[in-house]
């Protein structure tokens, strides 16, 4: 107790997290792993639980499992011993050596490893490979071990490049990826505080870019549709005016301009959807201050909800039929760097 007592009192003057204040962390703010396998000799029917196993042993330690991160934790195998056992049926037995690793998946760089070794029994190689994954045991000090020193390495690496991280995301913005911006913004975990802070205050300056740019897109839409005088249309553009948006006072004007020129029927649908518009919009505004409110310590600037909300509002405004703005995914170079 008094040790955490201390070492609660060095967190606080160092500003880094506490105990406490780690286990209320979002995903968001702690450092990030993707959880990934790329390991051809590991049967595909085992990838999946292996995935989970690596996301236990992230959140062992403190990390997130996302799949995005540049970050990874992945597995590669060694068969070391396979054996058919005297029964009846007769069974598929493996010893199988598990080299776990952390490191930079787009640099191909190792950060720290472990290996285990675990056996399985199975009627089949690959349920004989799956029951040996089984055996993996998440709370296993070696793993802890190795997850912090990953960490240490990719907390370096936030606070060294910070300032290529901002102008990369800066870059994105004026490309008009603002889902990749963002992403690349809020992968800066907590405990990189001053580069967090600078991070979320530009994820924010992101955020709104993209509402300006979806405000824009509605507007058009909206003018358009009404342009072959379609109110429907034009109603169903303008619902996705964000509140704040650059363009929300021409948008007022072309409400009040559509209103003026329907007859008495059409006028009273127009303004019963105009009211359940802004009845949403203010539920919006009323859920987004209440987070914003909350008392945590940390919260984050742009949130993963927020930010399916405007892509999904992209989507329908854009002219294109693919997805507007989707997340960019790391181009991972593990394969053939880390692997024997």
């Amino acid at each position: 107790m008094k040790k955490k007592l201390i070492v609660c009192i060095l967190c606080t003057l160092l500003g880094l997290p506490s105990f406490a204040q780690e286990n209320r962390l979002n995903d968001q703010e702690r450092v990030a792993l993707t959880p990934i396998v790329l390991d051809d000799n590991i049967p595909a029917g085992a990838h999946k639980q292996l995935e989970n196993k690596m996301t236990q042993i992230a959140a062992k330690s403190g990390c997130s499992a996302i799949s995005n991160s540049r970050f990874v934790i992945t597995c590669s195998a060694d068969i070391l011993t396979k054996d058919i056992t005297p029964t009846a049926p007769p069974q598929h037995a493996y010893t199988v050596a598990l080299n776990f690793y952390v490191g930079d998946g787009v640099e191909g760089r190792l950060f720290s490893s472990y290996t285990i070794e675990c056996k399985g029994v199975g009627t089949t190689p690959d349920k004989a490979y799956i029951n040996a994954l089984k055996n993996v045991r998440v709370n296993d000090p070696g793993f802890k071990a190795m997850i912090d020193k990953g960490k240490k390495e990719i907390i370096a690496y936030y606070n060294t490049y910070c300032d290529i991280i901002i102008a990369d995301a800066q870059t994105m913005v004026k490309k008009h990826e603002y889902s990749g911006a963002i992403d690349l913004l809020t992968s800066v975990p907590l405990v990189c505080e001053s580069c967090y802070r600078r991070a979320q205050d530009e994820s924010l300056l992101a955020y709104q870019a993209w509402r300006d740019e979806v405000c824009m897109m509605a507007l058009n839409k909206a003018q358009a549709a009404w342009a072959t005088r379609d109110a429907k249309a034009a109603a169903a553009a303008l619902e996705f005016i964000p509140t704040d948006g650059a363009c929300v006072n021409e948008a007022n004007a072309l409400k009040r301009d559509i209103a003026s020129r329907l007859d008495a029927k059409e006028r009273e649908e127009w303004e019963f959807k105009m009211r359940q518009y802004e009845d949403q919009a203010a539920q919006e505004q009323e859920t987004l201050e209440q987070e914003t409110n909350q008392p945590s310590t940390n919260n984050v600037a742009v949130s993963a909800q927020k930010k399916k909300n405007l892509q999904a509002a992209t989507n329908a405004v854009s002219e294109k039929t693919e997805e507007v703005n989707a997340p960019a995914k790391p181009k991972y170079q593990v394969k053939g760097k880390w692997f024997k």
